[in-house]
């Protein structure tokens, strides 16, 4: 099996584990009751972001969709986070701390991830490149020469 589609069930499973509780919570309250909308936003975000941080983490390449990955992985956490923020009583002055530090393990996992290199460095940063203008001088001496 690809990984792909390993994450793919995954998501899937997260799904319909969400609507399972949900349609439990309004069929047999007295046992599920506990189970709103607000904590199937925060399995659903919560699940589905995790998959996507995984799945940054682990693609092979170094590319803007690696990053974004990683970036949609860390949103939907923080979405998770506002969904158990209404779930149950977390005071105010806590949301926001609370968010920057998910935003900050968000940068430290995709630094660690790509190893810090940029997607898009080419060849001018590498030691030694010559520019067009260098490299047409030395032709014109190697022609001069002959």
């Amino acid at each position: 099996m690809s990984r792909n589609l390993i994450y793919k069930l995954l998501g899937g499973l997260v799904v319909l584990a969400a609507a399972v509780l949900w349609i439990l919570s309004l069929t047999v309250p007295e046992t599920f009751g506990f189970f709103s909308l607000a904590w199937a936003g925060v399995l659903l975000c919560g699940g589905i972001g995790l998959i996507f941080l995984l799945n940054g983490i682990f693609q092979q390449n170094i590319s803007t969709i690696k990053k974004l990955k990683i970036w949609f992985g860390v949103g939907l956490l923080v979405g998770a986070l506002l969904c158990l923020v209404s779930a149950i009583a977390i005071p105010d002055s806590l949301v926001i701390p609370i968010i920057a530090v998910i935003v900050a393990v968000g940068f430290i996992i995709t630094i660690l991830a790509t190893g810090g290199k940029k997607w898009d460095e080419g060849d001018n940063h590498k030691a030694g490149y010559k520019n067009y203008f260098e490299r047409k001088k030395e032709e014109e001496k190697k022609q001069d020469k002959q």
